[in-house]
């Protein structure tokens, strides 16, 4: 019984800190590094960075957290039609303008996409609940 009890909490210490590491935020450079080690090439989680530039194409909006999108750090989000509505209305204006040069976190999954001769990693909103403007 007391074996049981030992093994049950060394794996709640050995469990605890993986936990720890995933729910803090990740940066650009750590997402990218997450994705690209990744078996599936994707990476749930929450991720945090200043929006450095913005575009619109197609459909959807993108927030980068690099000047140039083709920078291979940097992290995009991919806003898709419900969120930009809600965005757009909460910010009084286009999210791609109003959100540069604003620290946002957002939650969801990071993945590696091809874009052109180059690959990207992007983060799929489809709801506001996803992003937070921290200022």
């Amino acid at each position: 019984m007391r074996t049981r009890t030992l093994i049950s909490m060394l794996s709640l210490v050995v469990a605890t800190p993986a936990f720890a590491q995933t729910a803090a935020p990740m940066n650009p450079a750590q997402a990218i590094e997450a994705v690209a080690g990744s078996r599936t090439g994707e990476v749930t989680g929450v991720f945090e960075f200043v929006v450095a530039s913005g575009g619109a194409g197609g459909f959807n909006v993108y927030l980068n957290s690099a000047a140039n999108y083709r920078d291979p750090g940097n992290l995009t989000i991919e806003l898709h039609s419900a969120a930009i509505g809600a965005l757009k209305q909460k910010l009084g204006g286009y999210p791609e303008d109003r959100l540069v040069g604003k620290r946002v976190r957002v939650k969801g999954v990071a993945r590696r996409v091809p874009i052109g001769s180059h690959f990207q990693t992007r983060i799929a909103v489809d709801s506001i609940d996803q992003i937070e403007i921290l200022g």
